[in-house]
C-alpha cells in the first residue's frame, strides 16, 4: 500500500480571504481592528504549515516508507488542524460582534454574508483536514 497519499483539495492562500472580509471591524484580544488584519497572522501560519506539508508529501512520493517523513506528516496535519480551529474560533467571535453591528445598522448585509461564507469555508476546511488525518492514521498506523 505504499505510495497512497491523502491530500485535501481546498488548499489556498489568504489573499482571497482578506478581500472577502475586508471592511469588517471587530475587537479581538482587546484590540479593535479590521478582521482581515486580525486574521493575517492566522492565515500566514496556516499557509506556512501547508507549504511544509506539501514539501513532506512531495518527498513521501519519493520515499513512501520513510518513518521520519511519515511522522512529520502526522505532526503537520495536527498542527494545521489546530491552526484552523484557532482561526475558526476567531471567526466565530467576530460573527457575534458582526451580528450586533448588523442589527445596529453599523455593518451591511453583504459584509455579514461574506463573513458567514468565510466561516462555512473554514469549517469545511477543518472537516477535510480531520478526515485526512483519520485516513492517514488508519492507513499508516493500522494498515
Amino acid at each position: 500500500m505504499a505510495g497512497v497519499f491523502f491530500m485535501p483539495v481546498f488548499r489556498r492562500g489568504g489573499m482571497k480571504v482578506a478581500n472577502r472580509i475586508k471592511g469588517i471591524t471587530v475587537e479581538i484580544g482587546g484590540d479593535t481592528t479590521g478582521l482581515d488584519k486580525a486574521l493575517k497572522g492566522e492565515n500566514s501560519t496556516i499557509k506556512n504549515t501547508q507549504s511544509q506539508l506539501r514539501d513532506v508529501n512531495r518527498l513521501l512520493k519519493l520515499y513512501p516508507s520513510n518513518a521520519k517523513l511519515l511522522a512529520q506528516k502526522q505532526q503537520l496535519l495536527q498542527k494545521e488542524i489546530s491552526e484552523t480551529k484557532s482561526k475558526l474560533d476567531a471567526l466565530k467571535e467576530a460573527d457575534k460582534q458582526a451580528k450586533v453591528q448588523l442589527e445596529n445598522g453599523e455593518l451591511g448585509q453583504d459584509k455579514y454574508d461574506a463573513l458567514q461564507r468565510e466561516i462555512i469555508e473554514t469549517e469545511n476546511n477543518l472537516k477535510a483536514l480531520e478526515e485526512e488525518a483519520k485516513k492517514y492514521h488508519r492507513h499508516y498506523l493500522f494498515p
